[in-house]
Protein backbone atom coordinates (compact mmCIF):
# COMPACT_ATOMS: atom_id res chain seq x y z
CA UNK A 1 0.00 0.00 0.00
CA UNK A 2 1.19 3.40 -1.02
CA UNK A 3 2.99 5.84 1.79
CA UNK A 4 0.82 8.85 1.65
CA UNK A 5 3.02 12.01 1.04
CA UNK A 6 2.74 15.56 1.84
CA UNK A 7 0.46 17.16 0.13
CA UNK A 8 1.48 19.97 -1.92
CA UNK A 9 -1.56 22.31 -0.98
CA UNK A 10 -0.27 22.00 2.38
CA UNK A 11 3.55 23.03 1.26
CA UNK A 12 2.50 26.07 -1.03
CA UNK A 13 0.11 27.49 2.45
CA UNK A 14 3.19 26.79 4.66
CA UNK A 15 5.09 28.99 2.35
CA UNK A 16 2.65 31.76 1.81
CA UNK A 17 1.78 31.38 5.48
CA UNK A 18 6.18 32.39 6.41
CA UNK A 19 6.18 34.64 4.10
CA UNK A 20 3.26 36.62 5.15
CA UNK A 21 4.12 36.45 8.51
CA UNK A 22 8.20 37.76 7.18
CA UNK A 23 6.38 40.85 5.53
CA UNK A 24 4.42 41.93 8.47
CA UNK A 25 7.36 41.24 10.77
CA UNK A 26 8.69 44.28 8.69
CA UNK A 27 6.22 46.58 8.92
CA UNK A 28 6.72 49.64 11.58
CA UNK A 29 5.54 49.80 14.54
CA UNK A 30 3.39 52.87 14.22
CA UNK A 31 2.23 51.31 10.80
CA UNK A 32 1.62 48.00 12.80
CA UNK A 33 -1.01 49.97 15.37
CA UNK A 34 -2.35 51.42 12.25
CA UNK A 35 -3.37 48.25 10.91
CA UNK A 36 -4.97 47.04 14.15
CA UNK A 37 -6.90 49.78 14.73
CA UNK A 38 -8.23 49.58 11.45
CA UNK A 39 -8.30 45.71 11.51
CA UNK A 40 -12.50 44.16 11.78
CA UNK A 41 -12.49 43.12 15.02
CA UNK A 42 -12.96 39.01 15.17
CA UNK A 43 -13.01 36.29 17.42
CA UNK A 44 -10.20 33.65 17.31
CA UNK A 45 -11.99 30.75 19.24
CA UNK A 46 -13.58 27.79 16.64
CA UNK A 47 -16.31 29.98 15.07
CA UNK A 48 -18.37 27.12 13.91
CA UNK A 49 -19.41 26.00 17.48
CA UNK A 50 -22.36 27.94 17.58
CA UNK A 51 -22.41 27.51 21.58
CA UNK A 52 -22.63 24.71 24.15
CA UNK A 53 -26.55 24.16 23.69
CA UNK A 54 -26.23 24.19 20.35
CA UNK A 55 -27.48 27.07 19.32
CA UNK A 56 -26.46 31.12 19.57
CA UNK A 57 -27.92 31.88 23.10
CA UNK A 58 -25.73 29.40 24.71
CA UNK A 59 -23.81 30.04 27.75
CA UNK A 60 -21.41 32.98 27.64
CA UNK A 61 -17.44 32.36 28.19
CA UNK A 62 -18.06 28.62 27.64
CA UNK A 63 -16.21 26.27 25.44
CA UNK A 64 -18.42 24.12 24.75
CA UNK A 65 -17.15 21.48 22.88
CA UNK A 66 -18.78 18.20 23.83
CA UNK A 67 -15.95 16.68 21.84
CA UNK A 68 -13.44 16.72 23.89
CA UNK A 69 -15.53 13.78 26.38
CA UNK A 70 -14.75 11.31 23.52
CA UNK A 71 -11.42 8.83 23.15
CA UNK A 72 -10.32 11.12 20.75
CA UNK A 73 -6.69 9.86 18.84
CA UNK A 74 -4.22 11.68 20.78
CA UNK A 75 -1.44 12.46 18.06
CA UNK A 76 -4.53 14.84 16.96
CA UNK A 77 -3.25 17.15 19.67
CA UNK A 78 -2.76 20.64 17.71
CA UNK A 79 -2.00 23.63 20.34
CA UNK A 80 -4.25 26.11 21.20
CA UNK A 81 -4.52 29.33 19.42
CA UNK A 82 -4.47 33.47 20.40
CA UNK A 83 -7.93 34.23 22.32
CA UNK A 84 -10.36 36.90 21.15
CA UNK A 85 -13.70 37.17 22.55
CA UNK A 86 -14.12 40.86 21.61
CA UNK A 87 -17.17 39.77 19.06
CA UNK A 88 -19.38 37.70 18.77
CA UNK A 89 -20.14 35.52 15.69
CA UNK A 90 -22.47 33.18 14.73
CA UNK A 91 -21.58 30.59 12.28
CA UNK A 92 -18.25 31.85 10.47
CA UNK A 93 -14.85 30.78 10.99
CA UNK A 94 -12.48 32.29 13.83
CA UNK A 95 -8.82 34.73 12.70
CA UNK A 96 -5.64 34.68 14.51
CA UNK A 97 -2.92 37.46 13.87
CA UNK A 98 -3.10 40.50 11.53
CA UNK A 99 -4.98 40.41 8.30
CA UNK A 100 -3.77 41.16 4.62
CA UNK A 101 -5.59 43.34 3.73
CA UNK A 102 -6.77 44.31 -0.20
CA UNK A 103 -8.25 46.71 -1.81
CA UNK A 104 -11.82 45.33 -2.38
CA UNK A 105 -12.13 45.03 1.46
CA UNK A 106 -11.38 40.93 1.65
CA UNK A 107 -9.01 40.39 4.68
CA UNK A 108 -6.56 37.54 4.56
CA UNK A 109 -5.44 36.06 7.75
CA UNK A 110 -2.78 33.07 7.43
CA UNK A 111 -1.63 30.72 10.33
CA UNK A 112 0.71 27.54 10.44
CA UNK A 113 1.11 25.16 13.11
CA UNK A 114 4.64 22.99 12.94
CA UNK A 115 5.12 20.10 15.67
CA UNK A 116 6.79 16.71 16.52
CA UNK A 117 5.97 14.59 19.22
CA UNK A 118 5.04 10.66 20.24
CA UNK A 119 2.63 8.50 20.73
CA UNK A 120 2.81 5.31 22.88
CA UNK A 121 0.21 3.86 21.16
CA UNK A 122 -0.91 4.63 17.76
CA UNK A 123 -3.48 1.90 17.06
CA UNK A 124 -5.12 1.58 20.42
CA UNK A 125 -3.93 -1.65 20.45
CA UNK A 126 -4.42 -4.00 24.22
CA UNK A 127 -0.73 -5.54 23.30
CA UNK A 128 1.78 -5.22 20.83
CA UNK A 129 0.68 -1.17 20.56
CA UNK A 130 2.77 0.77 18.15
CA UNK A 131 4.79 3.25 19.25
CA UNK A 132 5.87 6.17 17.13
CA UNK A 133 7.25 9.87 16.82
CA UNK A 134 5.26 12.33 14.77
CA UNK A 135 5.31 15.39 12.71
CA UNK A 136 2.43 17.51 12.14
CA UNK A 137 1.93 20.68 9.98
CA UNK A 138 -1.11 22.29 10.14
CA UNK A 139 -1.83 25.26 8.07
CA UNK A 140 -5.14 27.47 8.59
CA UNK A 141 -6.18 30.32 5.68
CA UNK A 142 -9.52 32.53 6.51
CA UNK A 143 -10.21 35.13 4.05
CA UNK A 144 -12.90 37.87 5.14
CA UNK A 145 -15.42 40.26 4.17
CA UNK A 146 -17.61 42.29 6.28
CA UNK A 147 -19.91 44.81 4.35
CA UNK A 148 -23.43 46.66 5.58
CA UNK A 149 -23.10 45.07 9.09
CA UNK A 150 -22.48 41.12 7.64
CA UNK A 151 -19.56 38.69 7.63
CA UNK A 152 -18.56 36.30 5.10
CA UNK A 153 -15.86 34.20 5.63
CA UNK A 154 -13.82 31.29 2.93
CA UNK A 155 -11.44 28.79 4.99
CA UNK A 156 -9.04 26.25 4.73
CA UNK A 157 -7.57 24.29 7.44
CA UNK A 158 -5.38 21.29 7.33
CA UNK A 159 -3.38 18.76 9.39
CA UNK A 160 -0.75 16.61 7.54
CA UNK A 161 0.67 14.45 10.62
CA UNK A 162 3.21 11.70 9.55
CA UNK A 163 4.75 8.95 11.55
CA UNK A 164 8.70 7.98 11.40
CA UNK A 165 7.62 4.21 12.70
CA UNK A 166 4.35 3.69 11.42
CA UNK A 167 3.89 5.26 7.72
CA UNK A 168 0.55 3.50 7.33
CA UNK A 169 -1.47 5.57 10.01
CA UNK A 170 0.10 8.54 7.92
CA UNK A 171 -3.36 10.80 7.48
CA UNK A 172 -3.71 14.39 5.48
CA UNK A 173 -6.84 15.83 6.28
CA UNK A 174 -8.87 18.84 5.30
CA UNK A 175 -11.52 21.35 5.80
CA UNK A 176 -13.11 23.84 3.49
CA UNK A 177 -15.60 26.14 4.34
CA UNK A 178 -17.92 29.15 3.44
CA UNK A 179 -19.84 30.51 6.02
CA UNK A 180 -21.71 33.69 6.63
CA UNK A 181 -23.37 35.86 9.54
CA UNK A 182 -26.23 37.90 8.17
CA UNK A 183 -28.09 40.72 10.93
CA UNK A 184 -31.15 41.70 9.76
CA UNK A 185 -31.83 43.61 12.59
CA UNK A 186 -31.29 43.89 16.37
CA UNK A 187 -33.61 41.20 16.48
CA UNK A 188 -33.65 39.36 13.45
CA UNK A 189 -30.29 36.96 12.30
CA UNK A 190 -28.76 34.15 10.37
CA UNK A 191 -26.03 31.88 10.46
CA UNK A 192 -25.26 29.62 7.33
CA UNK A 193 -22.09 27.30 6.62
CA UNK A 194 -20.93 25.30 4.08
CA UNK A 195 -18.39 22.95 3.73
CA UNK A 196 -16.30 19.93 2.21
CA UNK A 197 -14.10 17.63 4.44
CA UNK A 198 -11.25 15.23 3.90
CA UNK A 199 -10.77 13.36 7.35
CA UNK A 200 -10.26 9.65 8.59
CA UNK A 201 -11.08 7.37 11.71
CA UNK A 202 -7.88 6.62 13.26
CA UNK A 203 -7.37 2.70 14.48
CA UNK A 204 -9.60 1.60 17.38
CA UNK A 205 -11.66 4.50 17.12
CA UNK A 206 -14.52 2.66 15.65
CA UNK A 207 -15.85 -1.22 16.42
CA UNK A 208 -15.50 -2.38 12.50
CA UNK A 209 -12.93 -5.34 12.03
CA UNK A 210 -9.86 -4.20 12.31
CA UNK A 211 -7.76 -2.22 9.59
CA UNK A 212 -4.31 -1.78 8.89
CA UNK A 213 -4.91 1.70 8.25
CA UNK A 214 -7.11 4.62 9.05
CA UNK A 215 -10.67 4.54 7.50
CA UNK A 216 -10.61 7.52 5.51
CA UNK A 217 -14.01 9.45 4.40
CA UNK A 218 -15.29 12.67 2.78
CA UNK A 219 -18.16 14.59 3.64
CA UNK A 220 -20.34 17.76 2.12
CA UNK A 221 -21.98 19.44 5.37
CA UNK A 222 -24.60 22.46 5.77
CA UNK A 223 -26.09 23.95 7.98
CA UNK A 224 -28.19 27.24 8.96
CA UNK A 225 -29.27 28.53 12.36
CA UNK A 226 -31.78 31.63 12.02
CA UNK A 227 -32.79 33.63 15.62
CA UNK A 228 -35.22 35.93 16.21
CA UNK A 229 -35.32 38.15 19.37
CA UNK A 230 -32.75 40.94 20.83
CA UNK A 231 -30.31 40.35 23.13
CA UNK A 232 -32.47 41.41 26.35
CA UNK A 233 -35.90 40.65 25.03
CA UNK A 234 -38.26 38.37 27.16
CA UNK A 235 -38.31 35.97 24.76
CA UNK A 236 -36.60 34.65 21.71
CA UNK A 237 -36.20 31.40 19.65
CA UNK A 238 -34.04 30.01 16.93
CA UNK A 239 -34.60 27.54 14.55
CA UNK A 240 -31.88 25.25 13.10
CA UNK A 241 -30.97 22.79 10.25
CA UNK A 242 -27.73 20.37 9.22
CA UNK A 243 -26.80 18.03 6.90
CA UNK A 244 -23.75 15.49 6.55
CA UNK A 245 -23.12 13.05 3.95
CA UNK A 246 -20.30 11.05 4.63
CA UNK A 247 -18.85 8.39 2.45
CA UNK A 248 -15.73 6.10 3.31
CA UNK A 249 -13.22 6.02 0.63
CA UNK A 250 -11.13 2.78 1.58
CA UNK A 251 -11.50 -0.49 3.75
CA UNK A 252 -14.82 -0.60 2.00
CA UNK A 253 -15.60 -4.13 3.02
CA UNK A 254 -15.95 -3.21 6.02
CA UNK A 255 -16.59 0.68 6.26
CA UNK A 256 -19.59 0.93 3.31
CA UNK A 257 -21.74 0.10 6.36
CA UNK A 258 -20.61 3.62 7.85
CA UNK A 259 -22.16 5.74 4.59
CA UNK A 260 -24.79 7.81 5.82
CA UNK A 261 -26.46 10.69 5.20
CA UNK A 262 -27.80 12.78 8.13
CA UNK A 263 -30.86 15.58 8.29
CA UNK A 264 -31.15 17.24 11.17
CA UNK A 265 -33.65 20.17 13.04
CA UNK A 266 -34.35 21.76 15.71
CA UNK A 267 -36.03 24.80 17.29
CA UNK A 268 -35.23 26.15 20.48
CA UNK A 269 -37.40 29.07 22.63
CA UNK A 270 -35.75 31.19 25.55
CA UNK A 271 -37.58 32.98 28.35
CA UNK A 272 -35.84 35.49 30.61
CA UNK A 273 -36.82 34.57 33.92
CA UNK A 274 -34.57 36.74 35.61
CA UNK A 275 -32.36 39.87 34.14
CA UNK A 276 -29.56 37.27 33.46
CA UNK A 277 -31.29 33.98 33.26
CA UNK A 278 -32.91 32.39 30.71
CA UNK A 279 -35.35 28.96 30.93
CA UNK A 280 -34.91 27.26 27.53
CA UNK A 281 -36.95 24.48 25.63
CA UNK A 282 -35.43 22.47 22.83
CA UNK A 283 -36.61 19.96 20.35
CA UNK A 284 -34.10 17.89 18.41
CA UNK A 285 -34.70 15.48 15.55
CA UNK A 286 -31.82 14.04 13.51
CA UNK A 287 -32.76 11.53 10.62
CA UNK A 288 -30.00 9.11 9.86
CA UNK A 289 -30.10 7.41 6.38
CA UNK A 290 -27.73 4.34 6.34
CA UNK A 291 -27.66 4.25 2.33
CA UNK A 292 -25.65 0.33 2.59
CA UNK A 293 -27.35 -0.63 5.54
CA UNK A 294 -30.66 0.51 5.36
CA UNK A 295 -32.21 -1.65 8.78
CA UNK A 296 -30.10 0.42 10.48
CA UNK A 297 -31.28 3.67 9.65
CA UNK A 298 -33.17 5.71 12.59
CA UNK A 299 -34.72 8.63 13.97
CA UNK A 300 -33.17 10.71 16.80
CA UNK A 301 -35.47 12.51 18.80
CA UNK A 302 -34.83 14.57 21.80
CA UNK A 303 -37.14 17.11 23.74
CA UNK A 304 -34.91 19.23 26.36
CA UNK A 305 -36.22 21.62 29.09
CA UNK A 306 -32.68 23.91 30.49
CA UNK A 307 -31.35 27.30 32.14
CA UNK A 308 -28.83 29.66 30.73
CA UNK A 309 -26.90 31.95 32.90
CA UNK A 310 -24.66 34.80 33.49
CA UNK A 311 -25.50 35.11 36.88
CA UNK A 312 -22.52 37.35 37.45
CA UNK A 313 -18.94 37.86 36.56
CA UNK A 314 -17.69 34.83 38.19
CA UNK A 315 -20.32 32.18 37.17
CA UNK A 316 -21.96 31.47 33.97
CA UNK A 317 -23.40 28.27 32.46
CA UNK A 318 -26.16 26.16 30.75
CA UNK A 319 -27.81 22.81 31.44
CA UNK A 320 -30.88 20.92 29.97
CA UNK A 321 -32.19 17.68 30.58
CA UNK A 322 -34.51 15.55 29.11
CA UNK A 323 -35.30 12.42 26.99
CA UNK A 324 -33.91 10.62 23.90
CA UNK A 325 -35.37 8.43 21.53
CA UNK A 326 -34.19 6.25 18.71
CA UNK A 327 -36.19 4.29 16.50
CA UNK A 328 -34.80 2.35 13.63
CA UNK A 329 -35.97 1.45 9.99
CA UNK A 330 -35.49 -2.59 11.11
CA UNK A 331 -38.02 -3.74 14.15
CA UNK A 332 -35.59 -5.92 14.72
CA UNK A 333 -33.45 -3.48 16.56
CA UNK A 334 -34.90 -2.46 19.51
CA UNK A 335 -35.97 0.78 20.60
CA UNK A 336 -33.63 3.64 22.27
CA UNK A 337 -34.86 5.41 25.22
CA UNK A 338 -33.75 7.09 28.37
CA UNK A 339 -32.53 10.50 29.64
CA UNK A 340 -30.49 12.83 28.25
CA UNK A 341 -28.55 15.66 29.22
CA UNK A 342 -25.89 18.52 28.58
CA UNK A 343 -24.48 20.84 31.22
CA UNK A 344 -21.27 23.02 31.36
CA UNK A 345 -20.56 25.18 34.56
CA UNK A 346 -17.57 27.94 33.96
CA UNK A 347 -16.06 29.40 37.59
CA UNK A 348 -13.42 32.09 37.13
CA UNK A 349 -12.34 32.92 40.49
CA UNK A 350 -9.65 35.61 39.03
CA UNK A 351 -9.49 37.38 36.03
CA UNK A 352 -6.60 35.30 34.89
CA UNK A 353 -7.82 31.86 35.76
CA UNK A 354 -11.13 30.33 35.12
CA UNK A 355 -12.41 26.36 36.06
CA UNK A 356 -15.32 24.56 33.70
CA UNK A 357 -17.09 21.36 34.24
CA UNK A 358 -18.68 20.01 31.26
CA UNK A 359 -21.21 16.58 31.39
CA UNK A 360 -23.40 15.33 28.98
CA UNK A 361 -25.36 11.97 28.83
CA UNK A 362 -26.35 10.72 24.89
CA UNK A 363 -27.01 8.15 22.58
CA UNK A 364 -25.07 7.19 19.96
CA UNK A 365 -25.17 5.25 16.63
CA UNK A 366 -23.16 1.96 16.75
CA UNK A 367 -19.59 1.85 14.88
CA UNK A 368 -19.79 -1.87 13.84
CA UNK A 369 -20.75 -3.14 17.67
CA UNK A 370 -24.18 -3.37 19.61
CA UNK A 371 -27.50 -1.85 18.66
CA UNK A 372 -26.42 1.55 20.03
CA UNK A 373 -24.44 3.35 22.42
CA UNK A 374 -25.20 4.97 25.78
CA UNK A 375 -22.50 7.76 26.47
CA UNK A 376 -21.75 9.76 29.64
CA UNK A 377 -19.05 11.66 30.12
CA UNK A 378 -17.66 14.85 32.36
CA UNK A 379 -14.87 16.75 32.10
CA UNK A 380 -12.90 19.45 34.12
CA UNK A 381 -11.12 21.98 32.37
CA UNK A 382 -8.45 24.88 34.25
CA UNK A 383 -6.74 27.51 32.45
CA UNK A 384 -4.37 30.10 33.67
CA UNK A 385 -2.86 33.03 32.66
CA UNK A 386 0.38 33.13 35.02
CA UNK A 387 1.79 36.16 32.73
CA UNK A 388 1.04 38.05 29.94
CA UNK A 389 2.78 35.56 27.50
CA UNK A 390 2.56 32.46 29.60
CA UNK A 391 -0.70 30.37 29.94
CA UNK A 392 -1.43 26.80 30.77
CA UNK A 393 -4.39 23.94 30.69
CA UNK A 394 -4.99 21.06 32.36
CA UNK A 395 -7.84 18.43 31.92
CA UNK A 396 -9.49 15.42 33.48
CA UNK A 397 -12.05 13.46 31.84
CA UNK A 398 -14.00 10.60 32.34
CA UNK A 399 -16.45 8.57 29.51
CA UNK A 400 -18.62 5.43 30.33
CA UNK A 401 -19.70 4.02 26.71
CA UNK A 402 -22.59 1.06 27.46
CA UNK A 403 -22.76 -0.84 23.96
CA UNK A 404 -26.54 -2.17 23.97
CA UNK A 405 -26.51 -6.19 22.83
CA UNK A 406 -23.29 -6.62 22.83
CA UNK A 407 -22.46 -6.75 26.84
CA UNK A 408 -19.80 -4.56 26.71
CA UNK A 409 -18.99 -1.39 28.80
CA UNK A 410 -16.06 0.88 28.51
CA UNK A 411 -14.70 3.66 31.11
CA UNK A 412 -12.07 5.95 29.26
CA UNK A 413 -9.66 8.18 31.55
CA UNK A 414 -8.33 11.19 29.66
CA UNK A 415 -5.99 13.84 31.57
CA UNK A 416 -3.78 16.29 29.36
CA UNK A 417 -1.56 19.45 30.23
CA UNK A 418 -0.21 21.74 28.11
CA UNK A 419 1.60 25.24 28.38
CA UNK A 420 1.79 27.94 26.00
CA UNK A 421 4.88 30.74 25.59
CA UNK A 422 4.02 33.66 23.43
CA UNK A 423 7.33 34.51 21.35
CA UNK A 424 6.96 38.27 20.33
CA UNK A 425 3.38 39.18 18.39
CA UNK A 426 3.77 36.41 15.91
CA UNK A 427 4.84 33.49 17.51
CA UNK A 428 3.29 30.66 20.05
CA UNK A 429 5.17 28.03 21.27
CA UNK A 430 3.41 24.80 23.43
CA UNK A 431 4.30 21.60 25.11
CA UNK A 432 1.48 19.25 25.50
CA UNK A 433 1.08 15.90 27.35
CA UNK A 434 -1.99 13.45 26.96
CA UNK A 435 -2.96 10.50 28.89
CA UNK A 436 -5.69 7.97 27.87
CA UNK A 437 -6.73 5.12 29.22
CA UNK A 438 -9.73 2.54 28.39
CA UNK A 439 -10.60 -0.01 31.03
CA UNK A 440 -13.33 -2.48 29.38
CA UNK A 441 -15.47 -5.68 30.94
CA UNK A 442 -13.92 -7.11 27.45
CA UNK A 443 -10.14 -7.01 28.71
CA UNK A 444 -8.91 -7.28 24.74
CA UNK A 445 -10.48 -3.96 24.33
CA UNK A 446 -8.55 -1.99 26.96
CA UNK A 447 -5.50 0.20 26.60
CA UNK A 448 -3.47 2.84 27.27
CA UNK A 449 -1.91 5.66 25.45
CA UNK A 450 0.65 8.62 26.71
CA UNK A 451 1.38 11.06 23.95
CA UNK A 452 3.63 14.54 23.98
CA UNK A 453 3.42 17.39 21.43
CA UNK A 454 5.65 19.95 20.79
CA UNK A 455 4.52 22.85 19.07
CA UNK A 456 5.37 26.03 17.02
CA UNK A 457 2.51 28.66 15.87
CA UNK A 458 3.09 31.31 13.49
CA UNK A 459 0.30 33.90 12.54
CA UNK A 460 0.70 37.51 11.13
Amino acid sequence: MSTPTTHPLAIAIAMVCLSLSAQAQTTNSSAAAADSAATPTAPSTRGNDAGFMGGVFSAPGTTGSLSQLAATPSYELSGIGRRDFTQETILTAPVNGLPVRFDNGIFVYASALAGFGHNSNVNAANTGGVSSNLYSLQPDIVGELKTRGDRYTLRYKGNYTKYTSSSADNFNQHNFDLAGDNYFSSRSTLGWNVGYIQSSDARGTTNTTATDTPNRWNAPTARAIYAYGAKDAQGRFELEGNYVSKRYQNNLTVTSVLNQDKTGVAGRFYYRVAPRTNAMVELNQVHADYVNNVGYSNNDRRIYVGVVWDATAKTSGAFKIGSAQKTFSNSAFPKATGTAWEGSVKWSPLTYSNFELISSRTLADSTGLGNFLVNTGNLVNWNHQWRSNLTSTASLGTLKSTYDGAGRTDNIDNASIGVFYEVGRNWRAGAQWAYTKRKSNQVINEFNRNSTFFSLQGTL
